[in-house]
């Protein structure tokens, strides 16, 4: 039975072709459905389908865009594209990207079942010729590594020697584990570019690999991780160059990577007879994920592996110096507690999942320190799953920064809700001059009126006004006076009296230095 992947924007076109085409009776099976070429590119890998059955617009990633790309991943997959639109550009460029047929919509059903016919034959005709081809073997090698039964893997590694001629059976082999782990996506900002550049690097994996390796077989084994299996050309070449030649490949594929993405190989030792392709791949794997613990990507061999330790790691007190550090709007005291912090994650080696555990009660201590941040200004991070992000990451490196930039975050945000609080505060200051600037007022008075320290409101008040209380109800106060002395029914003494000053040389000294004139002479000069 053959599998197909159906791939349509529509819910109800999706629907109708799932469930209403007799798949069993045609021997396909349906793998799986997606709603766009993105989607269904992430899928292509796991599901490994036969068939292909697009529409041909669709957003985010037309069904053309989306074949192109397929055919670069798997080159025998079979295209089936689906259109509303009878314009000959959509029918030349599926040709040109070898469609196995096209159909316009609404879906005849008896012609799409001769199409299915005709495909299926294809697809025979191809499995038949390339017996002994990459294709046999790709199929057979995912089904080694994804059954769990010892038994039925070994029925699979026969069938699978039998399709690899190329390989020696007495000759040692080892598998590679390739992963690309893209940064992490916050709240509220642009992800990256989908990364176009993963059909090219498995290009290059392949070009490398024939300029090097005698023989070798890849798989994709989910997005952004391939499985390589190789011999090399000589026992001696593998003894010398094994770490070094794929160090080169690494830092090729990782030139090439997305921003911010972490390219990490895997490697297993050599082994022999081919009843140890799960376990070399295996090995593979398990040498790729000891990259948690890497500041960057990595070549790692099982050599580089080490004990962890499982343990708690205590989280309360790295979280209030942390708490400290953002309220005072500290970034660089921020970044030594949570380097320090992953440092020791890194030095103990915890546990990868212990260590999840302790960043998500850091994280979760944070919030509620700041919950009334993540109910204002930072209402995006309220949704996040933080657990579901951290646990997606491979490194320890990413999760580093996922929590810095959480951090930063609060620390923007407190230092702009701290901003806002002393705007307010400065005036509060403003309007009590205004309502008690005839009075004796001094900046001790007003402190305890909105209950803060004299020296604070000193400093928030110049901050915000650009100049002391002092100097500022100063000039508050003659500014009335000079609007005072207007009325010439007042004596001089009764300004001074109305604006505060009870000295009235005091007074008359004080304005002649912030009007240039007396008081009597500024009453000469504007009435």
């Amino acid at each position: 039975m053959y599998s197909i992947l159906i791939v349509d924007d529509e819910a109800i076109e999706l629907e109708t072709i799932e469930h209403y085409v007799p798949w069993d009776k045609i021997g396909i099976s349906v793998a799986g459905t997606a709603r766009n070429g993105k989607e269904a590119l992430g899928k292509l890998a796991e599901l490994k389908p036969d068939i292909i059955l697009t529409d041909v617009r669709m957003p985010i990633m037309d069904g053309l865009e989306f074949g192109r790309r397929a055919k670069q991943i798997d080159k025998n997959v079979k295209i089936i594209y689906l259109s509303g639109h009878n314009e000959f550009q959509y029918i030349k460029a599926a040709l040109n990207i070898e469609a196995a047929g096209y159909l316009l919509k609404p879906i005849d059903m008896e012609e799409l079942l001769a199409l299915l016919e005709k495909v299926k034959k294809k697809c025979e005709e191809e499995q038949l010729a390339d017996q002994s081809g990459d294709w046999m073997r790709e199929k057979l090698l995912m089904r080694i590594l994804r059954e769990p039964n010892a038994e039925k893997r070994k029925e699979w590694a026969n069938q699978w020697k039998l399709s690899a001629a190329d390989f020696a059976e007495n000759k040692p082999f080892a598998a590679a584990y390739a992963t690309f782990d893209p940064a992490p996506v916050y709240p509220g900002t642009a992800p990256y570019p989908a990364d176009s550049a993963s059909t090219d690097r498995i290009e290059l994996f392949r070009t490398a690999a024939r300029q090097r390796l005698d023989t070798f077989i890849m798989v994709e084994d989910e997005p952004h991780a391939l499985f390589i299996l190789f011999q090399w050309q000589d026992e001696r070449q593998q003894a010398q160059s094994t770490t070094a030649f794929w160090e080169r490949l690494r830092t090729d594929l990782a030139s090439d990577a997305s921003s911010g993405s972490q390219v990490t190989i895997g490697l297993s030792d050599p082994h022999t007879g081919f009843q140890e392709i799960w376990n070399a791949c295996a090995e593979a794997r398990a040498c790729n994920e000891e990259k948690f613990y890497e500041q960057s990507g990595a070549v790692l061999s099982p050599q580089d592996l080490k004990p962890t330790k499982q343990t708690d790691d205590e989280s309360e007190q790295i979280a209030a110096k942390l708490s400290s550090a953002i309220q005072s709007g500290d970034s660089e005291q921020i970044g030594m507690h949570i380097a320090s912090f992953f440092g020791a994650i890194r030095g103990e080696r915890i546990d990868r999942n212990f260590a999840i555990r302790a960043i998500l009660r850091l994280l979760t201590a944070l919030e509620q320190h700041f919950s009334m941040l993540l109910a204002g200004s930072l209402r995006e991070w309220l949704l996040v799953d933080h657990w579901k992000e951290i646990s997606s990451m491979g490194s320890a490196a990413h999760m580093q920064a996922y929590v810095m930039h959480f951090c930063n975050e609060m620390r923007k945000a407190a230092n702009d809700r701290d901003i806002d609080r002393n705007q307010a505060i400065a005036e509060q200051i403003v309007k009590l001059i205004g309502e008690r600037y005839h009075l004796p007022l001094t900046v001790e008075e007003i402190a305890k009126e909105i209950y803060l320290s004299p020296n604070y409101i000193r400093t928030i008040f110049k901050e915000k006004m650009g100049e002391t209380i002092l100097d500022y109800l100063t000039k508050f106060r003659m500014n009335k006076a000079a609007e005072l002395l207007k009325d010439k029914a007042l004596k001089v003494r009764e300004v001074a009296h109305s604006v505060g000053y009870e000295n009235v040389s005091y007074f008359c000294s004080i304005f002649h230095k912030h009007r240039g004139s007396t008081p009597n002479e500024y009453r000469k000069m504007y009435l």
